[in-house]
Parts: C-alpha cells; structure tokens; sequence
C-alpha cells in the first residue's frame, strides 16, 4: 500500500473509532437498550446517534453534479482496509456490550436496501463498489477472518495449542463476533443472494494458508449458526438462496481439509483430537440441518461432493504422496452417512480419476486406488452395484496389464497386487452377497445378474495361480463359498490343491507375507486407522467393516492375534450353569404378581419402568396401578397430624364410568403443587399476624382447598366458594346411576344427558319404523299416517284393489 493510501486509510479509521466512542458514550449517557435502538425508526436514530448516521452516509457517493462528479465517498478498498484494520474498535468489546457494532451494522444494512446501483465510478476513474457488496466484505472480513489477521495479535485462547485437551471457548474473541455479526449477514444474504455468492467466491479463491487456530470452532458454528439464519429467513425458497448457503458450507468444507496439504502434520497424532473435536463440531451442525431443512439432501451433497472432489484432486496432483490424508478418509465417511446416494457419486468420480491417468503404472502406484479399494471394502454404505463395478475395473486393469507391461517380473507383481485388491474387497464384502441372496424383488434380481457376470469374468480373466499365491488361501477360500457359490468340496479341494502346489521355502513364505502386509497397509478406511480420531469414529463405526480374524492355525493366512474369538469361546464353554441359564430365559414374574410388585411404587417408579423394556412399560401403563394412586393423592400420610389440610379425593362415579387415572393422576398432582404452595403462604400469613390455633392443632381461618370430586380438580379460597362450588355438583350430577358424572357448569351437563338420551333413543328408532314396500321404494315413516300420506301423493297403491 502506497503512503498516501496509507494515510486515507488511517483517516478513515480515526474518523470511524471516533464514531464509536461517541456513540458508545451516548448510549451509555442516554440509558436506552440496545433493543430499543435496534426498534426506532431512522429520524429517531439520527437524532439519538446523529455522528453515527453521517458516517454511515458518507461511506458512499449519495449526491452528483451534472458532470457525473461523485461528492466525499473514499474509495471501497480504503474503507474496506480501515474496517479490517487491527486498530478498528468497531468490534472491540465495549462497542460489543454497548450496542454499537449492533447499530452500525444496521445502518450499513439500511445503507445497502436504499443503494440499488451496481457501481459507479468518478472523474478520477475511481471504483465505487454497490452498497450491498461493500457492506458484504466489511461483514464477512471480520466474520471469516481468524482473530491473528483481524486483531493483528491472536488471542491465547484462540492460538492452535496440540497440548491442550479443549480450548477455552468462553475466552476467545470470535465468538462474540459472530453472535453480533450474523443476524445482519443474514439479512444481506436473504436480500442480496447473488452479491453475497460473488463475495463468499473472492474470499474461497484468496491463498489457503495452512496454520491452524482455535478460531475455527468460532467459524464452524457460526456458519451452520447463519445457514439456518438464511434457511429460516428465506420464506421462499429462493435457489440464489441455496447457492449461498452451499457456498458458505464449501468455505467451511475447505477448512475442514485445509491441512490435507501437508501431509508431514497429518501423520503426527499430537493434533488429532483437535481435529477430532472439530469434525465432529462440523457434522453435528450438518446433522441438525438435515434434519430441520427440506432442502439439505441437495445441497450437502453438491458441497460435500465439491469439496472431496477438489481434495482428491489435489492428491492427484501430487501423486508421490503415499497415500490419501486421514482426515480426508474420515470426512468421505462421515459425509456419506449423512448425506444420500453421496457414496455412488464418490465411487464414479474416483473411478474417473484413475481411467484418466496416463499408464497403467500410474494407476498402480497412485492413492487414489487404494482409497477407492478400502471405501469399497470397509464402508458398507457402498451399494453392491457399484463394488461390482470396482471389481470389473480391477479385473480389466489385471487383464490390459498384460499386453502393456515391459518389464515381466513388474508385470507380475502388479498383476498379482491387483487380485490381493480383488480378493480383499470381495471378502469384506461377503455378508452383502448373502444378503442379496436372501432378498426377493426386482432390484435384487437386476443385482444378481451383474455379480453372474463377474463370477465369469473372475473365472475366465485371472490365471488360476495367483489365486492361490497373491492372497492368504483362507481369504480365497471364503470368496469362493460367498461370490461364486462353490459347494464345501469344491472349497477344500481348492485348498488342499494350494497347499500342495506351495513349494516356497520359509524365507520365501515370509518375504510374500511381508508383501502382503504391505499392500494391506496401504489401503484406506481400516478400522484402527479412526483410533486417532475417536469421536468421529463412534458416529461413523456402525457403518465401518473390519477384517474377520484369522485361523492361527493355518500357515498360508496373515497371522493375526485372535484375542477376542478365544475369549468368546471360553465364555461360551463355562455358562454351563442350569440355574442361570432358567432365570435367564424370562426376567419377568406371573402378570398378577408383577402388578401385585408393582402396586407398592410411587408414581415416580412407575414412570422410571417405562425405560426399562417394552414389558415393563405396558405394565406400568395398567390402570389398576394408578387408581389406587389417585385415590391416595393429597391423603394425609402416616398418623401424625400435619399443619396443612389434607385433600383427599373420593370416587362417586358408577359403574359405567370411564376413567384415565393416569391422566387424571398427572392433572392433580400439578394442581396440588401449587395448591401446597397456597396453603403454606396462608398459614406463614397467620403466624406471622399473630393469630394462634384452635384446640384440634389446626388454623382457626380458611386455608386453601381443592374439590374432592373424582375428575375435579378446582381450587377456592373461601368457605363460601367451596358451598357454592359443592352445590353445583350436587345439582348437575347425572341421574343414572351406572354413571353418576358430576358438572359444574349447565352446559356440560345437558350435552351429557343429551349423550344418554341419544343412546337410548337411537335402538327404538330404527325398529318402530315403516317401510314403503311399494316397486322398492324404500321410504321410512314414524307413523303410519304419514306413510299413507307419502302413498296418497307418490300414488303408491294398487288401483285395481282399491
């Protein structure tokens, strides 16, 4: 930046820190809320923060001559550089408390909706951006920008520390920002989608630097904090809206995988769990807006997709490294769980990527492969097509090996690595098989004929050796029982056949071992490759397939410890045990005990049972056990006589008489809190005046009362309330005596008695009716005057007879 510049710039700032303070002292001086503010109109803001406005006004040209002269606006990068400068107090804390950061975005939002012009440029052909995409740098400057570039200094609590377990979120800076910030960079969002879509493109497209700070858990939040804003906000559902939303997800995206550059930091573990916090803080976010957005399924997978397709790309491009980063493996994972039909589109891109490669060397030695064969073997949110598709790659690239190898002992090699790849994704994948199998409908027919076509093509395309030398013979021999659909046999005699043809020595044994070891190493997504990552790796382990243990006693496999499958077989020998294995069988009791146990609870257990099985729940369901607990509420408990009126409740209701006691249960128990609360303040009242007790240890005067009618949950707090309330109860009280409902209001009860009278009428009704009967006609009369009547007029009736 030149000098004069430089002095503009500091111009500027003084000019705006001077707005601030002024305006911060006002608010203090004034005693107005920031609500209140942020409610006035634009003449009363003027008047309370007069230097407010003005400088508000002047950021842009607002007046011309007749020669097309702009009057005292700086240009758009100079305001830009003094809003972004580390001196700016616009954002320090006191403007933050005191509303001003508030007031100023305002202004600059209603600066941006009364500005419609695209740009303008003076006699000294200087650029004037519009409105709405200046206010949109000077927001997403401070909001984008970590606490290092805006503050010039990084707070402590902001810097990347590996040592430290969490940050300290309550200490840095740049959540406050974006709680201040975000509700105007929504608004300008909503209002100006394509300003905001070009903007967010410049920020994407500045050098990506790869120093880590604390800021960006500030910058993750906040960005799933302002994509709801804007799917909230957008009543409808614009698609510039989307696009705006999707760009912010892929700025955010990127920052997730910025460091995927260097790989020297990827494969140290001292900054794995913060990565590991932050991964999970991103698909958290990207969880609640799935849930909560109809739009998120496209729009995540066009930023998801994006995103991984940029950072494969980029492994492309440096194809020295050995393999894929780890933090790109965990992000496809947990994208794919979230995302829908994510993994297909992952599969075709992948694929794409290695056919474009130049030789076939190219392709053998380059991560993609091996990243493509784990996401096939270890995730089983790949559809079965698309392994097949994998495998008749692999088998293509085996057979084209062939004719373009020129080195023959190479050529082997390679060929042999490429069925380790093949055998390795189709023995993961062996339960899929069995499953398609079990199915019956059309998809899972169209999915059968394509695992034929490989069966043939696996057959008839490999040499029938390096089945037995590139993989462990064990591993062959399941994929012959679980893909081609060999008999027992046919599996065995295959075995016996490699262990018969396996001439090699020890030292050659150990040297294939090594190799194999060496391939497997290579391929991504194996489940102890997420031990570094482990709150991403519980929310994306149900969805990983881990290698089955091997047999140690088989000398052509990889020699794996099998801890766990021995200690599941001497569990299984020593539960001989019959008395527990009889208590095991039925943990619950005959039903009348069980509701005989359970009649003894309180209302508080009851409800706790219905977390512990489905049984459990019914039963505490049962209406018997919450009758007695509702006849029991506010009875007094125990002998000893209590200061508080008792409130008992009595059934007077008939037979006939449906009742939810459950329901009734919780409505008394919540009146009868409040209830008690009454009742202690009456009596504190009482004893507080001075007034003493009568002989029996109770209070002389009235204390608050509930109703003791079944259903009635009325409180009074005078004894005449409660005779007039007794009264209307005795008075609207239904008269048949298997119901005997009690109202208290006259209209309840007539639609009651209404009900009953209903109900016997309906039966005579429709027997004492006469029938027409004349040609069909089916007419229906009371009596049989009118039926003559209907017969006189319709003529109904035989002439001849009469």
């Amino acid at each position: 930046m030149q000098r004069r510049e430089l002095r503009e710039v500091l111009s500027l700032l003084q000019r705006l820190n001077d707005c601030v303070s002024i305006s911060a002292r006002r608010m203090y001086t004034q005693q107005v809320t920031l609500t209140e503010m942020l409610q006035c109109s634009l003449s009363d803001t003027r008047r309370l923060l007069p230097e407010l406005c003005l400088f508000v006004d002047s950021l842009l040209p607002r007046t011309f001559t007749s020669n097309n002269k702009s009057i005292g606006a700086p240009p758009s990068s100079l305001v830009r550089h003094a809003f972004r400068h580390p001196e700016a107090q616009w954002l320090s804390r006191s403007a933050r408390q005191s509303g001003i950061s508030a007031l100023l975005c305002q202004q600059l939002v209603r600066l941006a909706r009364q500005d419609s012009d695209s740009g303008v440029q003076d006699h000294n052909k200087t650029i004037y951006s519009s409105a709405a995409e200046l206010i949109m740098h000077i927001l997403l400057d401070a909001l984008l920008s970590p606490c290092a570039q805006r503050l010039g200094q990084a707070p402590d609590a902001c810097r990347w520390n590996p040592l430290q377990h969490k940050p300290r979120f309550h200490a840095m800076t740049c959540f406050p920002v974006w709680s201040s910030l975000l509700p105007f960079a929504a608004m300008i969002g909503i209002q100006f989608p394509d300003v905001f879509q070009q903007v967010m493109k410049e920020h994407r497209c500045l050098e990506r630097t790869i120093h880590r700070v604390n800021c960006d858990f500030a910058l993750v939040t906040g960005i799933w904090r302002l994509v709801e804003e804007l799917d909230r906000g957008d009543k409808e559902k614009q698609r510039a809206v989307s696009d705006v939303i999707a760009s912010l997800l892929s700025f955010a995206s990127d920052r997730m995988l910025l460091c995927c550059k260097n790989v020297k930091d990827d494969k140290k573990s001292v900054h794995s769990h913060l990565d590991d916090q932050l991964l999970e803080k991103f698909f958290t976010g990207m969880q609640k807006f799935s849930f909560k957005s109809r739009r998120a399924d496209e729009i995540l997978k066009q930023t998801i997709f994006g995103t991984l397709q940029e950072a494969l790309g980029r492994t492309e491009c440096g194809s020295q490294i050995g393999a894929v980063p780890q933090r790109v493996v965990v992000f496809t994972t947990a994208g794919c769980m979230l995302v829908k039909d994510l993994a297909v589109d992952i599969v075709s891109m992948v694929m794409k990527q290695i056919n474009d490669l130049d030789t076939l060397s190219d392709r053998g030695q380059h991560p993609l492969l091996t990243f493509l064969v784990g996401f096939c073997a270890h995730v089983d949110l790949v559809r079965l097509p698309s392994v097949l598709e994998v495998l008749k790659m692999l088998v293509t690239s085996y057979k084209a090996a062939a004719h373009h190898a020129v080195n023959p002992e190479h050529q082997r090699q390679w060929q042999r690595e490429l069925v380790f790849y093949i055998v390795y994704v189709t023995l993961l994948r062996s339960e899929s098989v069995d499953s398609l199998r079990q199915e019956v409908s059309s998809d899972a027919a169209a999915i059968l004929e394509l695992l034929k076509q490989f069966q043939m093509q696996l057959c008839s395309e490999i040499a029938y050796e390096d089945f037995q030398f590139a993989a462990p013979v064990h591993w062959m021999a399941r994929v012959w029982k679980h893909w081609v659909f060999l008999s027992d046999e046919d599996v065995q005699s295959f075995v016996s056949e490699a262990q018969e043809n396996d001439t090699d020595t020890e030292q050659e044994f150990k040297k294939r071992m090594t190799t194999w070891q060496a391939w497997k190493a290579l391929i991504a997504f194996k489940l102890p490759s997420f031990s570094r990552f482990p709150q991403m790796k519980s929310l994306v382990n149900p969805h990983l397939l881990s290698l089955p243990l091997a047999d140690l006693n088989d000398e052509h496999g990889l020699i794996i410890r099998g801890q766990k499958r021995r200690r599941t077989e001497k569990l299984s020998t020593t539960n001989n045990n019959p008395e527990q294995l009889e208590r095991s069988f039925d943990v619950l009791l005959l039903p009348d005990v069980m509701e005989r146990v359970c009649s003894f609870m309180s209302a508080k257990r009851l409800c706790r049972m219905t977390l512990v099985c489905r049984d459990f729940a019914k039963l505490s369901h049962s209406a018997s056990l919450w009758r007695q607990l509702y006849l029991r509420i506010g009875s007094p408990i125990g002998k000893k006589q209590s200061v508080v009126p008792a409130s008992p409740v009595e059934c007077r209701h008939g037979d006939s008489y449906k009742h939810n006691w459950r329901q009734m249960y919780q409505e008394r128990w919540i009146v009868l809190r409040r209830l008690r609360r009454m009742q202690r303040r009456a009596i504190e009242a009482v004893q507080s005046s001075g007034e003493a007790f009568s002989s029996n240890n109770r209070i002389a005067t009235f204390i608050p009362q509930m109703c003791t009618y079944c259903g009635c949950n009325q409180v009074f707090k005078s004894a005449s309330e409660h005779n007039v309330h007794e009264a209307k109860h005795k008075r609207f009280t239904c008269t048949e005596f298997s119901c005997q409902a009690s109202f208290i209001g006259l209209h309840k009860f007539n639609q009651h008695m209404k009900e009953h009278a209903t109900k016997s009428i309906v039966p005579s009704t429709t027997t004492c009716r006469l029938v027409c009967g004349y040609n069909g006609c089916k007419k229906r009369y009371m009596s049989a005057k009118r039926m003559t009547t209907h017969r006189q007029k319709a003529n109904h009736f035989d002439r001849r007879k009469a």
